[in-house]
């Protein structure tokens, strides 16, 4: 495949690399922090992107001494470079190689496993690298999208997703890999641009939502599954 994250496709496409999302990101991240209580002094974030998130956690994790972001991608460390603090440093690097001898009390991977070719090898690679991790992962299979498989091949053009999950199967992978769950979220879904069609969907969505939402997720989907682990490697 087309490394599209260093040839400046995924650039194009998408020129802020989605740090306009990253202010929503960070407040899920700082609920589900402070429904658990973990202890954490630093922080790393695997496939960083922009850099924005942990730009807007260092603000509100004061007690927190060092954020790492990394990423594989030239062209989103070009862009994270520039955001740089005391507190806050992004590298190029592949965190998930087993040679690479790192460890942080606390290490987010948000909306990174569904881009990657072998997220097996990737989970195998990172579960020794933290004692914590927070995943924030799109729940894209849904029945709506299985009647509509063009939105799944849409996002694969226009965000990279080339892998599709349920809460249940992505859950179920982590566990085999040594993630132990601790707690979970859904997030909602933001939309940039939204037709008439879609608002309609959307306001079915959340009424459903409000009523089960597992069986919304299963459904309409549209949604993200925020989720807390303990790392036992």
């Amino acid at each position: 495949m087309k490394d599209i994250y260093n040839d400046r496709t995924y650039l194009d496409k998408n020129p802020t690399w989605h740090e306009e999302d990253a202010p929503f990101k960070a407040s899920k991240i700082i609920k589900l922090l402070e429904r658990n209580s973990i202890p954490f002094k630093t922080v790393s974030e695997i496939g960083c992107g922009s850099g924005e998130i942990l730009v807007q956690l260092e603000s509100q994790l004061q007690f927190v001494t060092n954020f790492f972001g990394f990423d594989i991608s030239k062209d989103a460390i070009n862009i994270a470079k520039k955001k740089e603090t005391d507190k806050v440093k992004f590298d190029i690097k592949d965190i998930s190689d087993k040679s690479e001898n790192c460890f942080y009390d606390l290490q987010l991977v948000i909306d990174v496993i569904e881009h990657l070719d072998n997220y097996f090898s990737f989970l195998s690679g990172i579960v020794s690298k933290s004692k914590y991790t927070i995943f924030h992962i799109p729940l894209d299979m849904c029945v709506w999208t299985l009647f509509r498989e063009k939105m799944l091949i849409e996002s694969k053009d226009r965000v990279g997703h080339i892998h599709n999950f349920t809460e249940d199967f992505i859950i179920n992978i982590l566990s085999d890999f040594g993630f132990e769950i601790l707690d979970k979220i859904y997030t909602e879904p933001k939309f940039k641009v939204i037709s008439t069609k879609q608002k309609f969907v959307n306001f079915i969505r959340r009424i459903i939502f409000k009523i089960n939402k597992r069986f919304c997720t299963k459904t309409l989907g549209g949604y993200s599954i925020l989720i807390l682990t303990k790392n036992n490697a």
